[in-house]
């Protein structure tokens, strides 16, 4: 009989958990039998179960070696094999190391096996098996190299399975100025909520090259993003750009049809465009007051495909035709069953179907290797080319903004948010080729006082056990294609790199459990890819995280996440900024929080209410609260310096007017931490949140734009004024 609970121990479901009250919580057995049921055991047919365990033994033993083998700078440079004890019986018996270098190169050693240390031994099907473990002699470049082990004795010869080698930096990459002591400040905006003169009624990658260029005139270093994941273009309710359909691709919305080359040679998509209905479409895209994703995605498209249908936009003779088939082949059956993804929703779209999942299509396009699948995208070739070209397009002007920012001086530039997963019915779900993705599983986070009965976030996790099993490739290929494009990343809920909370589809989120992941080897790979890119990591360790986590941030160089109205100190007061650790990013605010206005009104409470999330007596507790803090905030600035001495000292005098805003944007300045992050929104005084977490229908999240055009922005005064303070605070 198999013990559910110490298989659960085995596969890294966690008995117990310290709570954002700083409890100790002991997870259900229950609740950790279907944790491991998300994994994918059977747990509920013992015989099933044991053939699996089984199955997965003689694997292992088979092969040799693991899957991979991550090595960093601190670690001991070796790996383990296994092998049969009879075979250490031969005093002859060799065993011979070939690594083939990322390069190509190849490095061989060969060396008696006796020579080889014993770690341990195990009995299996009647067999006894040595684990010996290898001890590397070469020091490998940083890179991704294939191993294989090959033992020769009188009675067996034996070669191995390939592992992946990975050979990492122990620390993250920082870029040399801020190493060396400089302090920067930048902007986190959300580029949907950018207004702009030109823009087709969402902010775009023209209107971020340009948002980019106006902070550095600013003396800003960076602008941080939301993420820039693909979304779904058929389905205008997907647009949370935390529920992506594919992480390794880019929402094709934030296209500047304005900005496509191929538009100079299109004389129908250039009349398309300027006619006066499709100009008049524009204007009341643009002034909206929330972005219309249906709207906006419609004309974009007709643009686009009226460009594509009529532009050879992969002409041979052309440089341009040439380098849009490159990033094709580059791309290769990636790209390809991403774009057939998209033109699948576009076919049932154009059919009259709502389809907004691969599980609403007919069922022989469910696995993406079906034979139906492939003659499908063979039939619609054009289609498919159609879904590449827009994300040739989407991609080139993303790197296009991030290098006019690099070539302005901008010491980061763009900064990338990464999402913590992908939605069950993503692209990213359906092309899962690697078979990561647990479908029965939903992301989320246990209860606590911010969410009572905890959190449900309809995210896909991926399994651990297979993620080895892969040699990790599919995040690899996620960092890489996230890091390409940004001088930084911002690792959404960087718990996840340790452990995530999973509950089973249809469970409430208080029925789940943590399931842990290789911190290791996970932070080994983010610093060769950081390195690899010149990506400074910002990991977002806001709530509850547990110290094992925190240590490892730390001692990888991953920049921490500080907001300022969350650093109330043990007396009720708030943390000077000069306090906070220097290796982190701070903020007044998030995305997930009201804004500067917003907070200091109540706004957020009064709406709150209007919502239904708060009672009129919770609410008025909240307020109270805020108040006593708005005064420990008030006096704290006054202490330290931030505000002039004839700003008024009562909070009840204090209005949150340009030169109180302006203050405490120049009180986080004057911090410690090497990144200061200000928000748009609070340049201008925007009152209402971008989104609100916990809602759905009941706000128009993830769609408030700005209340002032990108243009006028950077010729505000007020804006001048506050930025040049903003500069000066973060020299001295």
């Amino acid at each position: 009989m198999i013990d559910i609970q110490k298989l659960a121990d085995d596969k890294g479901v966690a008995r117990s958990y310290i709570d954002a009250n700083n409890v100790l919580q002991h997870i259900d057995g229950e609740y950790r039998k279907n944790a491991l049921e998300i994994l994918g055991y059977p747990v509920n047919d013992q015989k099933a179960l044991e053939k699996v365990l089984v199955e997965q033994k003689r694997t292992s033993f088979k092969n040799m070696v693991d899957p991979v083998t991550v090595i960093n700078d601190q670690d001991f440079r070796q790996f383990y094999f296994r092998i049969e004890e009879s075979v250490s019986e031969d005093e002859n018996a060799t065993v011979t190391v070939v690594v083939k270098l990322e390069d190509g190169r190849k490095v061989e050693n060969t060396v008696l096996l006796s020579e080889v240390e014993i770690a341990e031994y195990e009995t299996f099907e009647g067999v006894t098996y040595d684990t010996r473990r290898y001890k590397l002699i070469s020091h490998f470049p940083y890179g991704y190299h294939e191993l294989s082990v090959s033992v020769n004795s009188k009675n067996v010869n034996k070669k191995s399975a390939v592992m992946s080698l990975i050979v990492t930096p122990y620390k993250m990459y920082l870029p040399e100025e801020i190493a060396s002591g400089k302090r920067v400040w930048g902007v986190s905006s959300q580029l949907y909520s950018v207004r702009s003169h030109s823009n087709w009624g969402i902010g775009d990658f023209a209107d971020l090259k340009q948002l980019l260029l106006g902070v550095k005139k600013c003396g800003g270093e960076f602008v941080g993003l939301n993420p820039m994941h693909a979304g779904y273009p058929y389905d205008p309710n997907s647009v949370s750009p935390y529920s992506p359909s594919s992480r390794n691709y880019i929402n094709i919305v934030y296209i500047s049809v304005n900005d496509v080359p191929e538009l100079l040679n299109c004389p129908q998509a250039q009349e398309l465009i300027h006619s006066e209905q499709f100009q008049q479409k524009l204007r009341v895209l643009r002034e909206k007051e929330y972005v219309d994703y249906r709207g906006v995605l419609e004309c974009k498209l007709e643009a686009l495909r009226c460009i594509f249908d009529n532009v050879k936009v992969d002409d041979k003779r052309s440089n341009r035709g040439l380098k849009f088939l490159d990033f094709i082949e580059q791309g290769g059956e990636d790209l390809q069953n991403f774009a057939t993804y998209d033109a699948l929703m576009k076919h049932f779209h154009d059919e009259g179907k709502f389809v907004n999942s691969w599980e609403q299509f007919p069922s022989e396009y469910h696995d993406i290797h079906s034979p139906f699948v492939k003659a499908w995208a063979k039939e619609h070739e054009s289609d498919v080319k159609f879904f590449c070209y827009l994300q040739f397009l989407a991609s080139e002007q993303l790197i296009s903004a991030y290098k006019a920012a690099k070539d302005a001086g901008m010491l980061i530039g763009t900064y990338r948010d990464l999402a913590v997963g992908v939605a069950k019915q993503s692209c990213d779900v359906w092309g899962d080729v690697a078979k990561v993705f647990r479908t029965n599983g939903s992301i989320g986070c246990p209860p606590d006082p911010l969410g009572p009965l905890g959190q449900n976030w309809g995210l896909a996790p991926m399994s651990p056990e297979a993620l080895k099993q892969n040699a990790y490739k599919p995040l690899i290929r996620m960092y890489k294609s996230n890091m390409k494009s940004c001088g930084a990343m911002r690792i959404d809920h960087a718990a996840g790199l340790y452990r995530l909370w999973l509950t089973r589809v249809g469970d409430p989120a208080s029925k789940g459990a943590y399931v842990h992941y290789d911190l290791h080897d996970l932070l080994s790979i983010l610093s060769l890819e950081s390195h690899r890119n010149k990506c400074l990591l910002i990991c977002e360790d806001l709530g509850t995280i547990p110290v094992e986590l925190t240590k490892a941030l730390r001692a990888y160089g991953a920049l921490s996440y500080k907001t300022f109205f969350d650093g109330v100190a043990e007396d009720g007061g708030f943390i000077a900024p000069k306090d906070y650790i220097s290796e982190a990013m701070s903020a007044l605010t998030t995305h997930d929080m009201p804004t500067l206005v917003g907070w200091w009104n109540y706004y957020d409470l009064s709406l709150g209410q209007q919502l239904g999330i708060y009672k009129q007596e919770e609410a008025q507790a909240l307020q109270n609260a805020r108040a006593v803090a708005k005064q420990r905030i008030l006096d704290s600035m006054h202490g330290l310096g931030s505000i002039a001495d004839t700003y008024p000292r009562d909070v009840a005098d204090a209005k949150m007017d340009d030169v109180l805003s302006t203050a405490m944007q120049v009180h986080l300045c004057s911090g410690s931490c090497y990144l200061f992050s200000s928000q748009v929104e609070d340049w201008i005084g925007v009152d209402k949140p971008v989104n609100i977490p916990g809602t759905l229908d009941e706000y128009p999240n993830w769609r408030r734009k700005l209340t002032k055009d990108l243009e006028d922005i950077f010729e505000d005064k007020k804006v001048l004024a506050m930025t040049k303070a903003m500069t000066e605070a973060r020299s001295k």
